[in-house]
């Protein structure tokens, strides 16, 4: 929840508490970068914003208001340590006749939340959920949120921890690394990235950050780790978003998400393509999966699909073709060699208001791992899975506390052979978070999904 742009304007102007004595001419260009600056954070320009709001805190950098929207601008970007210092600056020099909105406290909420700061994030939680009132509470997920404060602090009194790992130390870096997918019983590791060396060296013009490439690396048993092979992906690769979400046992079929509308335009937004070939790995090019029954003009991508479901093999995959309703959500298609089967949502137990995203299913097709920010959790995206029983799916059962951290985890994939999983999730590395690849050992453990 973002506060509406001429509310903010207002605080500015009528309310002007500053730490220090400014001229007429520094109070008019102050009020100027701070209305810029949060114009331009509502339209989606974090970083842009950023660099308006830095020539307000030029002129003073004490004053709450700036350092709140700094706050704001650095959450977004994930600099959550700097967020909460632009944050504890901000509320130490709230003056105390300032009114702020709810807002204020939803985002020092939020800040602590995903430092694991648990007491101080309940604390901004309730200041939020009093301003707001119990309907609008619920309804803008401050109730959710201060649930998954207390799902935290159970586990941890629980002694329950993380057992994830790093998946490879030469491949995880500042830079976001997610999707993991093993093949050849792990010999070979598949990723995506937003990194500097992307193809076309592109940036998205949303959030001023690279492009998606899919990359390669080959297990080194002397290393002890994966080595990038950055020539395979070369002829797949494009000058936009390329991710992989499936391949199949043999590695002569994989699917895989395409969006090149910011770049070579020649996909409306993103869509589904996949690749066949009659030589394991041997990939050179990929193939749009035509009609409308899978691909749209929205957004579609993670395709995952069952490779020996007794009852018919299908697909899963996300779309936001009904994002005015509900967000990104979850759909069923049949592969039927007739091509007549129709996509469908899947059940609202699993597709929620908000957000579900990145699935895998098992090769039997009976269970169905995802993740969702909106279903209880412990903060940020969570990792589900749903049982298919005699055609009907199960309620969503959280991973735990295990495998859920307070920040986003995603893109699981379960190896029975390996008897390990892997899984993206946002960690702290040198005061920065961004997505790395993780990895658990399984084998002394005895998991529901695992029987």
């Amino acid at each position: 929840m973002k506060i509406p742009t001429l509310l903010l304007i207002c605080l500015s102007v009528f309310n002007f508490w500053s730490q220090k004595k400014l001229s007429v001419t520094e109070k008019v260009a102050l009020n100027r970068y701070i209305e810029n600056g949060q114009q331009v954070f509502l339209a989606g320009r974090t970083n842009e914003a950023l660099e308006v709001l830095k020539k307000a805190e030029a002129i003073d950098a004490e004053y709450w208001m700036v350092n709140y929207l700094m706050a704001q601008c650095h959450y977004d970007l994930s600099s959550f340590y700097t967020a909460e210092s632009y944050i504890k600056t901000a509320l130490k020099n709230l003056p105390e006749k300032e009114t702020v909105d709810a807002d204020f406290f939803e985002l020092f909420g939020k800040i602590y939340h995903r430092l694991g700061n648990m007491e101080l994030a309940v604390d901004g939680y309730k200041k939020a959920s009093i301003k707001l009132g119990q309907k609008l509470s619920k309804e803008n997920g401050i109730d959710l949120y201060l649930a998954e404060c207390e799902a935290y602090l159970v586990a941890q009194k629980s002694g329950e921890k993380l057992i994830r790992k790093p998946l490879s130390s030469e491949i995880n870096s500042l830079e976001d690394e997610y999707a993991p997918i093993l093949v050849n019983g792990g010999e070979r590791l598949i990723f995506t990235a937003r990194r500097p060396e992307t193809t076309g060296e592109n940036i998205n013009p949303d959030d001023m950050r690279y492009f998606e490439d899919m990359y390669y690396a080959v297990w080194d048993p002397i290393k002890m780790d994966y080595q990038l092979n950055t020539e395979f992906f070369k002829p797949l690769n494009t000058n936009g978003f390329d991710a992989m979400s499936h391949v199949n046992a043999t590695g002569t079929h994989a699917y895989l998400t395409i969006n090149t509308s910011e770049a070579e335009k020649t996909t409306k937004s993103s869509d589904l393509f996949e690749i066949t070939s009659e030589v394991p790995y041997n990939w050179e090019a990929a193939t749009l999966i035509k009609g409308k029954k899978v691909n749209t003009d929205y957004f579609e991508g993670g395709a995952t699909v069952s490779d020996s479901c007794p009852d018919g093999n299908f697909m899963v995959f996300i779309s936001d073709r009904q994002a005015t309703e509900t967000g990104l959500d979850l759909f069923y298609f049949p592969l039927k060699d007739d091509a007549s089967g129709i996509a469908t949502q899947l059940p609202k137990e699993i597709n929620t208001d908000g957000n579900e995203t990145t699935p895998f299913l098992t090769s039997k097709g009976d269970i169905l791992f995802f993740s969702s920010d909106a279903l209880a959790g412990y903060g940020g995206y969570d990792i589900y899975y749903s049982k298919l029983e005699n055609g009907v799916w199960s309620k969503p059962t959280n991973l735990g506390p295990k495998f859920n951290s307070v920040n986003d985890d995603t893109h699981f994939r379960y190896y029975p052979d390996l008897k390990i999983a892997t899984w993206a999730s946002m960690a702290d590395k040198d005061g920065f978070f961004s997505y790395d690849l993780f990895q658990a050992d399984l084998k002394s453990l005895n998991l529901e999904f695992q029987k």
